[in-house]
């Protein structure tokens, strides 16, 4: 049997794109499978891989139990990529905010993994997300309530760094690629990401590119975006690009545009201090050997 040569796994972060990408897919189903892109069910890959490592017990997996991982997440059909997504492997809210960093302890719960999937071209994605707004809709989630109060209430908000936990990953597995977007700028750039995502030629166009726009923009506005964009579709991204950005000027939701943050103990001048931080850790992060970082041309914040 004919293995991918590839697998991509978006790992998080939580509260950032990651029920659009599943859509996206839904979507893009005849794309994928004309492309030979698979991307098997959360459930049905979080069970096939941890039953895999638990019986590894830390031990290197085998040639032959790698071809049996890989077998089972394919399924019978001729696949050259394999697309998996899961937000949990990177560790549970409870696990992400038992240290005094962001996502403490991803680098050892993701290391097994990528030697698990060794014998492909194995990649990371990550959607990050400003820290502040991160922390905000995992405290409104009313997951881990104990440890994530535990978690403001001893944290210096100045160690809240997404490159920090980037290069714990990037410590521990150096030779695997990472793939990295901001989740604001998702509505601007969604079909560049699905097509670095899903490996797709430049000249393929993935369908539901509006899909991070739907909370932004009125009904109103996103119908005659969908109407423009058929009548006269870019030719370039950063035609795109405008294009959103004049319908998001027009027809966008402010307080969907401007994210609301209610953290306590924390005022106004801690949530500008740590996304001043957010954006310098973007501008580092594009600095760093083995990162895709992918940006609009104009930023949307």
């Amino acid at each position: 049997m004919d293995h991918p040569t590839q697998v991509t796994f978006h790992i998080g972060v939580q509260f950032s794109t990651g029920r659009d990408l599943l859509l996206s897919a839904k979507a893009n189903a005849k794309i994928l499978r004309d492309q030979g892109i698979s991307m098997p069910p959360i459930r049905k890959a979080r069970k096939t891989i941890s039953d895999m490592l638990s019986n590894l017990d830390g031990l290197p997996p085998t040639p032959e139990e790698q071809n049996d991982v890989i077998a089972q997440l394919s399924g019978p059909d001729k696949v050259r990529h394999l697309l998996l997504d899961d937000d949990l492997r990177g560790g549970s809210l409870r696990e992400l905010f038992t240290g005094p960093e962001l996502y403490n302890g991803i680098e050892t719960r993701l290391a097994p993994v990528a030697e698990l999937f060794s014998n492909t071209e194995f990649r990371l994605s990550l959607s990050l997300i400003n820290p502040a707004v991160f922390l905000h809709r995992a405290l409104s989630s009313g997951t881990a309530a104990r440890t994530l109060q535990s978690f403001t209430e001893s944290t210096d908000p100045t160690r809240l760094r997404w490159r920090d936990m980037v290069l714990r990953l990037r410590r521990a597995i150096p030779d695997v690629p990472l793939i990295i977007w901001c989740n604001e700028d998702a509505p601007l750039i969604w079909p560049q990401i699905l097509r670095n995502l899903f490996d797709l030629p430049q000249d393929v166009t993935p369908e539901a590119g509006l899909l991070p726009l739907k909370p932004l923009l009125e009904d109103e506005g996103l119908a005659r975006l969908s109407a423009y964009l058929t009548k006269f579709p870019p030719e370039t991204d950063a035609q795109y690009e405008r294009v959103i950005l004049l319908f998001l000027d027009k027809y966008g939701i402010e307080e969907a545009l401007s994210p609301h943050c209610d953290i306590p103990g924390w005022d106004a001048g801690t949530i500008e201090t740590v996304t001043a931080q957010y954006e310098e850790d973007i501008e580092l992060l594009a600095e760093d050997e083995g990162i895709t970082l992918l940006l609009p041309s104009t930023p949307l914040a």
